[in-house]
């Protein structure tokens, strides 16, 4: 009968022994429920340092965006500066050969004023074509010529420099 006193004496106790089983599992609730806590607070730190990171990142790779856009910003300044300059040049140097072209063109003048006055003295007439004619023939084919090639020297020199700081643009450029 021990077994029966002992089925007796828990009957009698059945609600202290009820009560510690709802106090134990309460307990075990209590200890499951922070450990659920423990593992919010650390996923919520996790996300926390995740967000933090991704946001430095972000600024970083703004930094780095920027860095490079002024990189490229100054050298194509620099590029621009160089063809103006070149451009610039070029111009001055057609300037330069156009009143060289100006003087050759007046001394030439000269020179054929000079050829008609001796032409056209009396001691110089011997029969036959003036020799003023072909002369002025050839000075205003020169003339020509020359003009023509001055304008494209300065095109060809004009589009030249265009054309290098083109260039050195999209060297610039390259990242």
């Amino acid at each position: 009968m021990p077994m029966a006193a002992a089925l007796t004496w828990a009957l009698g106790k059945w609600r202290l022994i009820g009560l510690a089983f709802l106090l134990a599992l309460l307990g075990l609730q209590t200890v499951r429920l922070a450990d659920q806590r423990a593992e919010t607070a650390a996923a919520r730190k996790d996300l926390a340092d995740y967000r933090a990171t991704a946001a430095e990142s972000g600024r970083l790779a703004e930094r780095a965006a920027r860095n490079t856009e002024q990189t490229w910003r100054s050298r194509v300044d620099g590029v621009i500066q160089d063809g103006r300059e070149q451009v610039a040049t070029a111009r001055a140097d057609a300037a330069t050969a156009a009143a060289g072209q100006r003087r050759l063109r007046d001394q030439l003048a000269v020179y054929r004023a000079a050829v008609r006055a001796a032409t056209a003295a009396p001691a110089a007439a011997t029969g036959g074509a003036p020799a003023a004619d072909p002369l002025d023939l050839l000075a205003d084919l020169f003339g020509r010529a020359d003009a023509r090639a001055g304008e494209l020297a300065r095109i060809a020199d004009e589009r030249g420099a265009a054309g290098a700081t083109c260039e050195r643009w999209a060297n610039a450029t390259e990242p």
